[in-house]
Formats: C-alpha cells, sequence, structure tokens
C-alpha cells in the first residue's frame, strides 16, 4: 500500500505550506464587445426534451400550448405540439420555470412563475413573475424578485388581472418573501396574504372555478442542504379562504386527515361539485384524501404508494372537469381514476416522472402533460402523444474527442448520455447524428483518446461502464460494483458524487482516474482499479446521514457528501494530480498521488465548505491552476474564482465583472491561447483577456465580460474546447449543447491584431472541405444547426459605411477566384437599400456582404464563380455552381472605397477522412471547370438566341399591331422570320428543354445536352475523388453533342439573321440585334 501525507487545514495554513491570498484585481476597461458582437453560437442539440414542472393550454385554442423548462424558459406551440419555440429569451433574467398559468378570460394573457420548487439538487432558482398581454410575443417582469421559487399561479377566471402566486421561497436557505401572494392590478403589485414562517413556503393553490373567493393553499416546510433534502415540518399543513384570500382558516386538523407531520400536498377542487376537494397528503399516514363537504371533514380513499412515492418530487392531483369520480395523478407514473379515486389505472406516455397536467375543461380529452422528459400533448385522453423532440437537455459536463468531425459527449438529466456529431454530412444535425452511449444520465462522460469507439461513462453510486461501439456492448467496469441506491453515507464505503470525476491522463491514453472520497486508477481501461489517496474530503460523519427529512427518505446520490467533486492532472506536467471536494476543500499531488497537500484558498476569501465545482490546470504553465467554487447550496449566490501559479501556495480572487447570483461553475483556459478565459455561470457565459498580450484596453488581467451573444439565458455546468477546431462547445442545463465556432478572432483581438476603432480583417482559421452541402443548415425546428458551410471571414469597421465594401478571394498566387461586396450581389445586380428587398431582418444573404460599425462577418462558400444560368429553366440532378476549391493556400483581400485595407492567407485542408492526393483534386477541379466553362458557353446561346428570337417576334408584331387584322408587310416579313425561327427553335430543342415549366415535368419531356452537362458536374463533384474514366468520356462526348448545335447556331446567327435584317429594313422596321447577356 502506498504511504500518504495529507496537511490538514488550520486556519489559514496547510501543513507545512502557508497560504496567501493575494489582493482580488480590479481593472480599467473591457475589451469592446462590437470586437466580437457577430460571433454566434449555434444549438448543437440534441433535440431530446428536459425536465418540465409546468404546462397549461386554452379552450378557446386547440392547438395552442405552453410549457415551462427547467434551465430553458417558455415554449410555445401552435400546432398541437409539432413543433415549439422558446417565447421567454430576450426577456426572461432567470431560465427555470417553475409554473405556468393563462386567464381563463383572455388566452393573450400569461403569468410564469421562476424557480423550481421540485427542491432537486441541480435546481436553478428564479427572479419572481413575468406577464404577457400578448400570448408570448412580449414579456413584462411584474416583480416578487426574492421569493426565487413559485409552485403554482392561479388566475381568476373572469378577471385577468387578479392573480395569485404560490411561493416557496429559498430552497437552500430562509425568507420572509415566501407563501401566497395576491395581485388585483396583472402584478403591478403584490400583497402577502398567507405566511407561516421563513421556513415554509407555499407549494401549491387550489381555487373553485365556480367561486373564485374560495381558496385552498397548501404549505411546505422543505429544505435541500448540499448533503440532505427534507420535506415536511410543522409549518406544513392546509389552509382554507372564502373571500379571496383576505383571510385564512387552518385546516390542517379537521376530521379525516392525518396526525402528525405533514410533507408536501396536492390540492384539486372539481370543477362539477365544488363540495368535492381532493388532497393528496405525505405523511406516515398518508395518501389521497377526499372531502365532500369544502374540506371540514375528509375521507382518506387510498394510500397506495404509486401514488405517493417520492412525494416532495411529485404529489399532484387533478379533477376532472365533466366527471366528478375520474381523477389524475402525476408521480412516476401517470394515473388515472374513474371510480372517485378507489382504483387507478396508468396511462402510457412518453417520459415518466410527472409533474403537471393541464384538462381542458370543455374536452378534457384534450390535455398537456409535463414530465421529465419535456411536454406531451394528446387530444384522445392519453392514448396518443405528441414527441419530445425539444432542445432543453440538462447537461452536467461536457467532453470532446479529436475525430474529424469531432463529436460532443455529455449525460443528459432524466435520460441517456449522449454522443453528437459537431458536424453532420447532411443539412442539419438529426437524430441519425447522435445514439446514447456509456454510463448514465448524471455522470462524466469520457472518450479513450486513443480508441473514439471506446467511451467510459459514470452515473450516480460509483455506477460505470466501458462502451465499446463497434461491438456494441455497455462493460461494467465500476471501480467498486456494490449496489448502494437508498442507502445514506454513512453505510457507503466509497462516497461517489452523484456527478463524479472520470478522467484521462493528458499524458498517458492508457491512465484513466475516478473518484469517491479517495482517487482511483485505472491503467487497463477498468478491469482493475487502485486507491492512489487517502480520504481528500473533511469527512464530516454528521453530515453523511439519511436524507429526505422526516417522512420519505430519498437517498439517491446526489445528497452523497463529503466526495472528491473535480479531479485534473496538469497537461505540461506529468503526475501533478489536483482534487476539489464538495466540501471545500482542494489538494494537490507533485508526486503522481503518493502525497497530497492541502491547498485550499483561505476561508476569508473562499467560506468554509463551498463546493470546488471544477479545477483547471493551465495548458500553458507549470504550476498555475484555475479553481471554481460556490456555495449556492448554502444560500450564498457569490460567484468565487480563484487562480494559483505556484501550486496553491498563493491565491488570487478572480471574479471582477461577474454579478452576484451569477455563481460559477466552471472556469477554462483557451489552449490555443495563454491567458484567455472562459467562465460558465448560473446564467450564462463570460470570457476574460488576461495575459501579456492582452489590449484593447484590458490590462494583463482583464475584468470579466460578457459572452452570451445569441446564446439564451441557461444555466452553464461545463465548458470544453476543441483545440484543433478553435470551437468552445457548452453544457447547459436546460438548453442542450451549444458551439461558437471559430475563437480565432478572440486570439487576434487579444493579441492585439485587430483593434477597436480601426478598420481591420481578421486572418481566417484553417477551413476543412467538408462534404456537407451549401443550404441552410437547419431545416427545421427539431434539428441541430451545423456550422458555416465555407471559410468564416471577420472584418471591423471602424464605423458604419455607406460607401463600397468588397470581400475577394484569390488563389495563392493572387489572382482575384470572386468577389463579393455590398453593392452588389453575386450576379452583379445592386442591393437596394429598401424594406421590400429585405423584408425578413432575420434572414442572412450569402451573396452581399455587411458594411456595419465593429465586427462582420462573410461566409465563402469555397466556390469559383456559376457559370451562366437560362433564366426560369428547370434543371435536374445538376445546377450552375461553380466548383469548390481545391485544398490549398488562399487568400481574402478587404477594400473599402476602393481601397485595399488588408490581404490575409488561409488555408483549405482536405477532410481527413478522404484518401485523395492533390493530383486528384487537381483533375477533379479541372474537370469540373471545363463542365462549368461549356455550360457558360451552350447558356449564352441559348439566352442569345432567345432573345433573338424576342427581337424577330417583335419586329414582326411592330407590322401588324393587330393580331387579328394582319398586314400585308406584315405577313410578308412574318414569311421571311419563319424559317430562320424554325431553325433556332431546333438547336434551341437540343440544347435545353423548353416544355418543362417545374421540377417533374422532365418525367414528360426528357432533359437536354445543357441538363446533361450540368448533371454530369454534379456527378464528378459528388465526392472528393479523381473523375472516374467514363466522365472523362462522357464530358467528350457532351461537349462534341453541344459544339455540333453550336455550329448550327452560328451561320443562323450570320447570315440568318443578315437575310431577315435585310428584309425588315424594306419594310422599315428597327433591324435586330444578336446581343449576349
Amino acid at each position: 500500500m502506498l504511504h500518504h501525507t495529507v496537511h490538514h487545514r488550520i486556519g489559514a495554513c496547510f501543513g507545512v505550506v502557508a497560504l496567501l491570498l493575494l489582493p482580488a484585481l480590479t481593472f480599467a476597461q473591457t475589451v469592446p464587445e462590437k470586437l466580437f458582437a457577430k460571433m454566434e453560437w449555434r444549438n448543437l442539440g440534441p433535440y431530446r426534451g428536459g425536465r418540465s414542472l409546468t404546462a397549461v393550454g386554452h379552450s378557446s385554442q386547440p392547438l395552442t400550448y405552453y410549457f415551462g423548462a427547467t434551465g430553458g424558459g417558455v415554449w410555445k406551440t401552435t400546432d398541437g405540439g409539432a413543433n415549439w419555440v422558446c417565447v421567454s429569451d430576450k426577456f426572461f433574467n432567470s431560465s427555470s420555470v417553475g409554473a405556468l398559468a393563462i386567464a381563463p378570460s383572455d388566452p393573450n394573457v400569461l403569468y410564469t412563475g421562476m424557480g423550481e420548487t421540485d427542491i432537486r439538487g441541480n435546481i436553478a432558482m428564479g427572479d419572481g413573475v413575468y406577464r404577457t398581454t400578448d400570448a408570448g410575443a412580449t414579456w413584462k417582469h411584474v416583480g416578487l424578485k426574492e421569493t426565487q421559487s413559485i409552485a403554482k399561479i392561479v388566475v381568476h377566471p373572469q378577471n385577468p388581472d387578479v392573480v395569485y402566486v404560490a411561493a416557496m421561497g429559498r430552497i437552500f436557505g430562509q425568507n420572509k418573501e415566501r407563501g401566497v401572494y395576491r395581485s388585483t392590478d396583472g402584478g403591478a403589485t403584490w400583497k402577502q396574504i398567507l405566511f407561516k414562517n421563513e421556513k415554509t413556503g407555499a407549494v401549491t393553490i387550489a381555487m373553485d372555478p365556480a367561486n373564485p373567493r374560495v381558496l385552498y393553499a397548501a404549505l411546505w416546510q422543505a429544505y435541500r442542504a448540499p448533503h440532505e433534502m427534507s420535506s415536511g415540518g410543522e409549518g406544513s399543513g392546509l389552509w382554507k379562504s372564502t373571500d379571496g384570500g383576505d383571510t385564512w382558516t387552518d385546516i390542517t386538523r379537521n376530521a379525516g386527515l392525518p396526525k402528525g407531520i405533514i410533507g408536501k400536498i396536492g390540492l384539486s377542487v372539481s370543477p362539477v361539485n365544488s363540495n368535492l376537494v381532493w388532497a393528496l397528503i405525505e405523511n406516515d399516514n398518508g395518501g389521497l384524501f377526499r372531502s365532500d363537504d369544502a374540506g371540514k371533514t375528509w375521507t382518506r380513499i387510498t394510500d397506495d404508494r404509486n401514488l405517493r412515492q417520492r412525494a416532495w418530487y411529485y404529489s399532484r392531483i387533478y379533477a376532472d372537469p365533466k366527471n366528478p369520480e375520474t381523477i389524475y395523478a402525476t408521480n412516476v407514473n401517470f394515473h388515472k381514476s374513474v371510480d372517485g379515486g378507489k382504483t387507478f389505472k396508468t396511462i402510457g406516455t412518453m417520459h415518466g416522472d410527472h409533474h403537471d397536467l393541464w384538462l381542458d375543461p370543455a374536452n378534457p380529452e384534450r390535455m398537456i402533460l409535463a414530465d421529465d422528459g419535456g411536454a406531451s400533448v394528446s387530444q384522445n385522453g392519453g392514448k396518443t402523444w405528441t414527441a419530445q423532440d425539444i432542445p432543453t437537455a440538462q447537461f452536467y459536463h461536457v467532453a470532446l474527442d479529436n475525430q474529424t468531425p469531432y463529436r460532443v459527449y455529455g449525460a443528459q438529466q432524466d435520460n441517456t448520455s449522449v454522443s453528437v456529431t459537431s458536424r453532420s454530412g447532411g443539412g442539419e444535425i438529426g437524430m441519425r447524428d447522435w445514439f446514447g452511449t456509456a454510463g448514465g444520465e448524471s455522470g462524466y462522460i469520457t472518450p479513450h483518446p486513443a480508441k473514439p469507439h471506446i467511451i467510459f461513462g459514470g452515473s450516480y453510486g460509483g455506477f460505470m461502464t466501458k462502451h465499446n461501439i463497434l461491438t456494441e456492448q455497455q462493460q461494467n467496469v465500476s471501480p467498486f460494483p456494490e449496489e448502494v441506491i437508498g442507502e445514506p453515507s454513512s453505510n457507503r464505503k466509497f462516497r461517489f458524487q452523484w456527478t463524479y470525476p472520470i478522467v484521462f491522463s493528458p499524458h498517458d491514453p492508457n491512465t484513466l482516474y475516478a473518484t469517491a472520497q479517495v482517487v482511483f486508477r485505472s491503467r487497463d481501461e477498468g478491469m482493475s482499479w487502485e486507491i492512489i489517496s487517502p480520504d481528500l474530503t473533511r469527512n464530516d460523519k454528521s453530515k453523511q446521514a439519511a436524507s429526505g427529512g422526516p417522512i420519505t427518505k430519498d437517498n439517491t446520490g446526489v445528497e452523497t457528501y463529503n466526495t472528491i467533486f473535480t479531479f485534473a492532472e496538469s497537461p505540461v506536467e506529468q503526475g501533478v494530480l489536483w482534487s476539489g471536494s464538495d466540501c471545500g476543500l482542494v489538494h494537490v499531488s507533485r508526486d503522481n498521488g503518493k502525497t497530497w497537500q492541502n491547498v485550499t484558498p483561505p476561508s476569508k476569501e473562499l467560506p468554509d465548505l463551498a463546493q470546488i465545482s471544477m479545477i483547471e490546470c493551465s495548458p500553458h504553465d507549470k504550476g498555475t491552476v484555475y479553481v471554481s467554487a460556490n456555495r449556492y447550496k448554502l444560500d450564498d449566490q457569490k460567484p468565487y474564482i480563484f487562480k494559483t501559479s505556484d501550486y496553491g501556495k498563493t491565491w488570487t480572487r478572480l471574479t471582477t465583472g461577474i454579478p452576484d447570483g451569477a455563481f460559477v461553475r466552471v472556469v477554462r483556459e483557451d489552449p490555443n491561447k495563454r491567458g484567455l478565459l472562459y467562465a460558465g455561470t448560473e446564467t450564462g457565459i463570460y470570457v476574460a483577456f488576461t495575459g501579456a498580450g492582452a489590449n484593447n484596453g484590458a490590462s494583463a488581467n482583464a475584468v470579466w465580460q460578457s459572452l452570451q451573444l445569441n446564446l439564451p439565458v441557461t444555466p452553464v455546468h461545463d465548458l470544453a474546447i476543441q483545440k484543433r477546431e478553435s470551437d468552445l462547445v457548452v453544457a447547459t442545463h436546460g438548453r442542450a449543447f451549444w458551439i461558437l465556432d471559430d475563437l480565432t478572432p478572440l486570439y487576434q483581438i487579444a493579441d492585439g491584431k485587430v483593434k477597436a476603432g480601426e478598420t481591420a480583417l481578421f486572418a481566417p482559421r484553417p477551413t476543412y472541405r467538408w462534404g456537407a452541402p451549401d443550404f441552410d443548415s437547419q431545416f427545421g425546428l427539431a434539428t441541430g444547426a451545423n456550422p458555416p458551410g465555407g471559410v468564416l471571414v471577420s472584418y471591423n469597421l471602424k464605423e458604419k459605411t455607406s460607401d463600397s465594401v468588397a470581400v475577394d478571394f484569390l488563389d495563392e498566387k493572387g489572382t482575384l477566384i470572386i468577389s463579393y461586396s455590398n453593392k452588389r450581389d453575386k450576379k452583379g445586380k445592386s442591393v437596394k437599400e429598401s424594406s421590400e428587398f429585405y423584408p425578413n431582418p432575420e434572414e442572412k444573404r450569402t451573396d452581399v456582404v455587411t458594411a456595419n460599425e465593429g465586427m462582420n462577418r462573410f461566409v465563402w462558400n469555397m466556390r469559383y464563380p456559376d457559370a451562366v444560368e437560362v433564366p426560369g429553366a428547370v434543371n435536374w440532378g445538376g445546377s450552375v455552381a461553380g466548383p469548390r476549391a481545391a485544398p490549398g493556400k488562399y487568400q481574402v483581400r478587404l477594400s473599402v472605397a476602393g481601397k485595399v485595407i488588408a490581404v490575409q492567407p488561409f488555408e483549405i485542408r482536405k477532410d481527413p477522412r478522404v484518401e485523395i492526393t492533390d493530383a486528384d483534386f487537381a483533375a477533379q477541379f479541372e474537370l469540373l471547370q471545363k463542365v462549368n466553362a461549356k455550360v457558360t458557353e451552350t447558356h449564352k446561346a441559348i439566352n442569345a438566341l432567345r432573345d433573338l428570337k424576342k427581337q424577330i417576334s417583335a419586329a414582326v408584331d411592330r407590322l401588324s399591331p393587330d393580331a387579328e387584322k394582319p398586314t400585308a408587310k406584315g405577313l410578308a416579313l412574318k414569311e421571311v422570320a419563319k424559317p430562320l425561327l424554325d431553325s433556332l427553335n431546333a438547336v434551341e430543342n437540343e440544347l435545353i428543354q423548353t416544355k418543362a415549366k417545374s421540377s417533374q415535368d422532365v418525367l414528360n419531356f426528357p432533359v437536354r445536352l445543357n441538363n446533361k452537362m450540368m448533371a454530369l458536374g454534379s456527378m464528378v463533384a459528388s465526392a472528393d475523388s479523381r473523375p472516374t474514366k467514363q466522365m472523362l468520356e462522357m464530358f467528350a462526348d457532351l461537349s462534341a453533342r453541344i459544339e455540333a448545335q453550336l455550329a448550327r447556331l452560328k451561320p443562323l446567327l450570320s447570315d440568318g439573321v443578315a437575310k431577315f435584317n435585310k428584309a425588315a429594313q424594306e419594310q422599315n422596321p428597327l433591324p435586330v440585334q444578336i446581343v449576349e447577356p
């Protein structure tokens, strides 16, 4: 057994290491955001729903529904659940929705209560109530910010301005802003009308639909701490008001209700019978209770555990709006009773763990159900449900591999772990592009650094599997394979955190680490494990007891305490290991785990018991580590970030610029740029430009500033940078995965190469010549977005300009390939400055550059100029698109008002998966250019002869203005024109199909030579490969056939036109001219 040395914390000193905290740094200013404002996050997905606690609809709108996501905002459908759109983005300052309510008298009025009340360990707090009066188009915050978590909202049936709120208050602390609130002016003012104590909140309100002055409210004494949760206490109980909430009566001990401690209560009043009230009560003798006299007396109908298991998480009951004996209960399963609660049957749904139900008062067959998979709509009483393909997944961590394209890994709460490609070969990232993988819902997912088909994943209780994609098997390789569900921490030999670390060594792909309260190491892919540390936590036995409270125990692993929460090995110094515990300790080993030192930052700056959320070892400097910590489970929402450059001897706090409330879960240093930092917080993401190269007004220790851009407000639990691609990937806890493609503009800003107030061109990053199509990468709402399909060019303008701005692409020798500007599109047509030209500001023109102040971006699709097109022509299997540039070196040039500002080199790289030589690429490009040239030649001829035909017909028509009464001169000229037109038509009909007017007309009227040549081009470009022998032969054949027709056309354009003009001049019309487009 190895000998371990641990230096324990005594005041601010740790063993022989005296720790110092350097003063918190202050800074002058940040980098101007306009320098990077056009960078854009894209939603990767997966489109697989996360937890929802609330869902609503309205009788007057059978296809419109809303649901609230935990960490994901408010979503709306107007097509019965087929498609969902988030309607709270840009309006809400928090993301977790606890309650939704629609005014029965006005479907345009909705209230949203923020903050979760199912008191999980991963809940997010809220900021009060939001209101919309236009069905979610806009929202306004209307108060109750300090309530933090809202469980239920009820709106008066006739007056949309009268609203009641059940506020649970602070889940991790105590406060006065809890209980039942009422507003009579639409949220402009609020009155607390029911309050018990600072430990007890309101968990539900039920209104009598027939008499809105009659209210029932359930109070719940509950809390959560880092090591436990508790449901039930003296404050819990049942209350009633008969005057709209002015006064209340405690009916908790009315006849028939259970004695002893009460926990969570679910309530519902029958819309059919005002005297019939249902209560689902957590108690040692709890169950479903019924009152037939408006709450005076009660009878327990059933104590079925299926209705009240894990009561703190569920406990909801719903009365049918038409049948007084029909009720519904939400729990792990969805239950329905038609005999007054005596028996229940289970209704199949799309997901488990159900939290809310809305029934149409006019037609209870129509309903929407909220559960741990999102929301589902049923129009037939639960026989069928809509899919939950909504991007509201909650991820704990993110890992990336180095495949091409790279893949993104994470464990989705309430679902499986998942692997998603960062880029697909199609137009969008759909279900075919992701799959479930190792581990479970809560753990780290870690791909093998040398074997991408091997993935390790964990989950609660120390569960770990090794997924072999090739064999499709998952082998259990848990370090201690004992099932411990339901047991308190004190009964567990090894205390594995809910989301315990699983980390590969950055130096040895065969070394894998995992942690409980100790560090495990495996060198044979989990077949055996060794312990390389002592207990690196406080090991406080008082915080290892059973969790759940006085009524219902709940030991899932979330409450497992005194664990190692984060672990890392320095990527620049092998054998330097770091650990951070959920109880606030930081340790380092500089001898590969033989000895460990406690180097926790001093408690005057990092108060005791903080959760060390993430340790980031600098990818550039030995001894440098960034520690992110949080204490939100101790009711402290301040941000905590610390840096050491001497292995933990001294620490500097780095939180300037991050506000209270945005507590921090992760900090990463960019592996490509020393000192460029990213922080993931409860409300979003921040960036700090530090290091010797920092500029633009930011000092070497710059302040944090928002990098939110278009990222929704949502908790960011983890970050990862793909070093090769320079992409930033975030794991959100409510909006799935997002990627910020191409961080190189930030690198150049940090280096001072691009500065505010200057016009400059960023150097593009190397771009892979992927096989993805050019078109918009997101077909529909249920798919993730692909990255830009080409070379992403960024440039900064010191001011908005009406002058010409041109972005030119050149080959390595400086020869112009193609030019784009703000004045003309790629067809050479002027860009109109009018609303008619650009009716949808959300659309982006791919062939016009912008000229705005600050950052501008343009994507070159890597294509050479298109062939000339024939207006209105129907093509099958081909197009006029120019060939894509072959891999190699190129240049981009920025010009403003005709003056060259800068030229930057860049590289187009081949897809590493493709086996093709430079000579093969050259051969393919050469043939495609020949095809393009031949198509252009053909189309020019077609356009010319069509123009000539129009002129001839116009000349004839001028001599016979009235077609019904042709003149002699007109008839004479028409006779001269006929053989010429017939000959032109014959050539035209060989070159192009003239009868095809819609896409599938070609099935009736076969394609002609121009289409055949375009289709050949598509075949040649179908893959990165040398053209086949038969392609070369087909090009020669088609070219000869086209040349034969052009040879027929040539004398018609000379002798034929001359003959016609001679005849026309005798009749005095204007001569026709051969005009090429």
